[in-house]
């Protein structure tokens, strides 16, 4: 992830992109104030009663370790913890009894356009959005839920830097220690997977070289589950989890198209021209892009995030500002300004088609773990999670359970009975 080429001609202008009221919205500090400690009262020495006191301790310590226990339960078992009963609420009566149906956040999700004069895009109301500081050909940004970042739609048109192999980027450790071509890993082989395996690495990288903030996040133990085929433009669609910091397990889509743009062979022993040749030219990768969102929650966000791709549109002061050497990505964007629609298009395709077996098994895992039963409205198909004694009641075949298949659906809410 570089923003500089090796040889790159430079634009006209060597300004950064100007945009209209924009800046860099870096992470917020927040400063937490020690509260005024008081001068509590002296306490009245009380009759000391040791097994009382051993009990109370006893019982503090088994609530505190079910806790835990829990807690970590959830955590290993890919639980969504974040799970919560928002959004609108309405009750309705069924036969005798009422039941009360809670909405999905994503139900009620409303829209506001992102235009800094540069690129233009639709994204969830009250998120935020984040532009790194980088110029045309290296444009990137990043779409965020601020309460809980593991929301997230990522966008860059071009990384560079990147070396073919493991020998090539120890050549370059070995004469040109400084450069981001020894800093940055290989990718081998050039696959969208081997990209994103290495993706870490990188990040590390960029975010103390470049960046100077905590501006990419990590992907930790990425591991596909499943290959949805190429995109538009070049590229596999990975369907991927990973762990962020927190070791909490997260499930995304991931593209990006790795190019090679030509050789440079030299000598491995530059004192030895005979000796074994490497092709040190370093990698372009084009048109980055992911989405993800806690495991468990990512089948009724993707539509979401994936409205954010499909609304992309790059202004014409934006085209003028490439430099007319980066065919690759100018025509891209310029060709067809529908590009990005298309590709949503292609990216919805594949998740539709993908393998519903990992969801099956994702979902019903959560439901476990969180003491959820699921439900489907015969009168409307819609999904909901309910209390596991939901269907202890009579409910006339208004609600019955999900079969296997429906799990690979979004659900709707959560309902629950009222007394």
């Amino acid at each position: 992830m570089e923003s500089k080429e090796k040889k790159e001609k430079k634009p006209k202008t060597t300004k950064k992109p100007t945009e209209k009221k924009t800046s860099v919205n870096k992470p917020e500090i927040k400063e937490v104030k020690k509260a005024e400690e008081t001068k509590k009262p002296e306490a009245k020495e009380q009759p000391k009663n040791n097994n009382k006191t051993f009990l109370i301790i006893l019982i503090c310590i088994i609530a505190f370790a079910a806790l835990v226990g829990a807690s970590l339960a959830g955590a290993l078992l890919g639980g969504d913890s974040k799970n919560k009963k928002t959004g609108k609420t309405t009750t309705i009566k069924v036969g005798k009894e009422k039941v009360k149906v809670t909405k999905n956040e994503t139900s009620t999700i409303k829209y506001e356009k992102f235009d800094n004069g540069l690129v233009s895009f639709n994204y969830p109301k009250g998120w935020k959005v984040e532009i790194a500081p980088a110029d045309y050909i290296h444009y990137n940004f990043k779409v965020y839920n601020p309460e809980d970042p593991d929301y997230l739609f990522f966008f860059a048109l071009k990384f560079e830097g990147y070396m073919k192999s493991d020998r090539a980027r120890n050549w370059q450790k070995k004469y040109y220690p400084s450069t981001m071509f020894a800093k940055l890993p290989a990718i081998d082989p050039q696959t969208t997977e081997s990209f994103y395996k290495v993706w870490n690495e990188a990040v590390d990288y960029s975010n103390a070289e470049e960046m100077k903030f905590e501006y990419f996040y990590h992907l930790n133990e990425f591991t596909v589950i499943e290959n949805l085929g190429q995109n538009e433009i070049g590229g596999d669609i990975l369907r991927a989890t990973y762990k962020n910091d927190n070791g909490e397990l997260n499930q995304g889509l991931f593209t990006a198209s790795v190019k090679s743009a030509g050789s440079y062979m030299v000598s491995e022993n530059i004192m030895n021209i005979f000796g074994p040749q490497i092709d040190v030219w370093p990698l372009m990768i084009y048109n980055i892009m992911y989405m993800s969102a806690p495991d468990a929650e990512f089948v009724n966000w993707q539509p979401i995030l994936d409205n954010c791709l499909a609304t992309i549109s790059f202004s014409q002061e934006f085209l003028n500002g490439f430099n007319e050497e980066e065919n690759t990505v100018l025509k891209t964007v310029q060709a067809n300004q529908k590009i990005y629609d298309q590709m949503s298009d292609m990216i919805m395709d594949s998740w539709e088609k993908r393998n519903a077996s990992y969801d099956i098994m994702s979902q019903k895992r959560s439901d476990a773990t969180l003491g959820y039963d699921r439900v489907y409205d015969t009168d409307t198909g819609e999904i909901y999670k309910a209390d596991l004694d939901f269907m202890d009641h009579d409910w006339n075949g208004k609600y019955e359970r999900v079969t296997d298949d429906m799990y690979n659906m979004p659900t709707s809410g959560y309902i629950e009975k009222v007394n």
